[in-house]
């Protein structure tokens, strides 16, 4: 059975219509994964900043407690040296 030029022709067509109809479908696909892994992932990136600032604001508030202890520690300091002082006068 031979085929004629047009049957040739009508099948390449066809063969070039399914590729790119896969080719569409491929494309599809590809844009809806990146559309839901962005869904996804923008709650977790929003997550990670407020951990971000919250663990930097706990730096902050740590940072400002130590200052606060260390402003202590050298009063207890400055008052156990005078009361060595007034201890050892009154030897």
């Amino acid at each position: 059975m031979m085929h004629s030029r047009a049957d040739l022709i009508f099948n390449i067509t066809g063969m070039w219509f399914v590729f790119l109809l896969l080719a569409l479908f491929v494309v599809i696909v590809i844009s809806l994964i990146k559309v839901w892994r962005t869904k996804i992932e923008t709650p977790k990136e929003e997550m990670y900043k407020k951990l971000a600032i919250d663990a930097a604001e706990v730096q902050k508030e740590t940072a400002r407690q130590q200052e606060k202890l260390l402003e202590e520690l050298a009063d207890i300091k400055e008052r156990l040296a005078t009361i060595e002082r007034i201890l050892k006068e009154v030897e």
